[in-house]
C-alpha cells in the first residue's frame, strides 16, 4: 500500500467532514492570543448541553461505555483517565495511546469507508459516542435508535481547550480536564512568548501532493502555525484546503516549507519537483518534516506539535546553550 495515500486519504476525508461543520461554529477567539482557561464546576447529571453542531444532547449519567469516533477524541478521553471505559474506536488510526490499538474498531462503512458500522456500534451498547463534525445521516440514525451522539469540532487551539473541558463536563471528569487544559495553556503561552522575541517566518504547509494542497486561514493547522511564529503564505486562500500552484509558491516566497513526515515524502523529493527549485525554502534547504499526528489531531498532543513547529521555524530560540 502506498504509505502517503494510506495516511492522507482518510485524513483528507476527515478534513472535508470537518469543513462541513465549521459554518455552524465560529472560532472561540479572534486572532491567536493566549487562551484563557476557566474552571468549570463539577457537573450535575442529568446534564443537557449543546454540541458543536448545535444539537442539544442530554447525558443522563457519567458514561461508562464510550465510543470515540476520531483519533483525536480517543486521545482526549484517554488523557482524562477514561481509557478503561472506551469500548470502541473509529479505526486503525486510533493508535495513541498504544492501548487504543486493542479496542474494537467500528469504522469502515459508507462510500469513503469513514462512516461507522451502525450494527457494530449498537452491539457495543455505548452510553456515549464522541465524534467530530459531519456524518449527519448516520448520526441521525444512531440517535433514532437511542445512541447518545456528541460532536466536538475544534477550530483552533483555544477552541480545543474549550472542547476538552466540554468532554470533561459530559463525562464527569471536569477536574481532570481543567488540570489538562491549564497545563496545555501554560506550555502554549511559553512557546508564544519565546517566538515573540524573533522575527516571524514566512512558511508554506503541504497538506497533500499531488495535487499540491495547502491549508487556509480558518483551519486548525493554520492557527498552530501562527502561534509557532509563522506567517503562512496561503493566508489569502478562500477555502480551507485549497490547491496551490508552483507559481503561487514562487510568488509567495516562503522561507520554510513544511510537509507531514508520515506522507512518505522526503525533503530531497520535494526539491526534485518541477519548478520547486525557484522557491526560497527549497533553494535554501529549509524543507522540514513535521509529525502530522501531532498537528492534525486536535487533542492533548497538539502542544507537542506546536513545540515541534516552533523549533523548526525558530531553531536558534530553542537550541540548547
Amino acid at each position: 500500500m502506498d504509505v502517503r495515500r494510506s495516511w492522507l486519504a482518510p485524513v483528507l476525508v476527515a478534513l472535508a467532514l470537518v469543513v462541513t461543520g465549521c459554518a455552524s461554529k465560529q472560532p472561540s477567539t479572534s486572532g491567536h492570543g493566549s487562551p484563557a482557561v476557566s474552571v468549570s464546576p463539577a457537573p450535575t447529571f442529568p446534564l443537557t448541553i449543546t454540541d458543536d453542531e448545535g444539537v442539544s444532547v442530554t447525558i443522563t449519567a457519567p458514561p461508562k461505555r464510550i465510543i470515540t469516533f476520531a483519533p483525536s477524541n480517543t486521545e482526549i478521553v484517554f488523557a482524562l483517565g477514561l481509557g478503561s471505559e472506551v469500548v470502541g474506536v473509529s479505526g486503525s488510526f486510533d493508535d495513541y495511546p498504544p492501548q487504543a490499538k486493542t479496542i474494537t474498531q467500528v469504522g469502515g462503512s459508507g462510500d469513503f469507508g469513514v462512516d461507522p458500522n451502525v450494527e457494530k456500534v449498537v452491539s457495543l451498547q455505548p452510553d456515549l459516542m464522541l465524534t467530530i463534525a459531519g456524518g449527519d445521516q448516520w448520526k441521525a440514525r444512531l440517535r433514532e435508535i437511542g445512541i447518545t451522539v456528541f460532536t466536538i469540532n475544534a477550530t483552533g487551539f483555544t477552541d480545543l481547550l474549550h472542547d476538552i473541558r466540554t468532554v470533561g463536563e459530559i463525562t464527569g471528569t471536569s477536574a481532570a480536564a481543567a488540570t489538562l487544559t491549564a497545563q496545555m495553556a501554560t506550555k502554549e503561552q511559553a512557546v508564544e512568548a519565546a517566538v515573540a522575541k524573533e522575527a516571524r517566518v514566512s512558511c508554506f504547509f503541504e497538506a497533500y501532493y499531488p495535487p499540491l494542497t495547502t491549508i487556509g486561514p480558518h483551519t486548525f493547522i493554520f492557527d498552530l502555525l501562527e502561534r509557532a511564529g509563522c506567517d503562512p503564505v496561503s493566508g489569502g486562500a478562500k477555502s480551507d484546503y485549497p490547491e496551490w500552484s508552483v507559481d503561487q509558491l514562487v510568488a509567495g516566497g516562503p522561507a520554510v516549507y513544511l510537509v507531514a513526515s508520515e506522507s512518505g515524502v522526503s525533503a530531497a523529493a520535494v526539491a526534485k519537483r518541477p519548478g520547486f527549485a525557484a522557491i526560497p525554502a527549497v533553494r535554501d534547504r529549509k524543507v522540514l518534516l513535521v509529525s502530522s499526528d501531532l498537528i492534525s489531531r486536535p487533542g492533548p498532543r497538539v502542544i507537542d506539535g506546536l513545540m515541534a513547529l516552533a523549533e523548526a521555524l525558530h531553531p536558534a530560540v530553542f537550541s540548547s546553550p
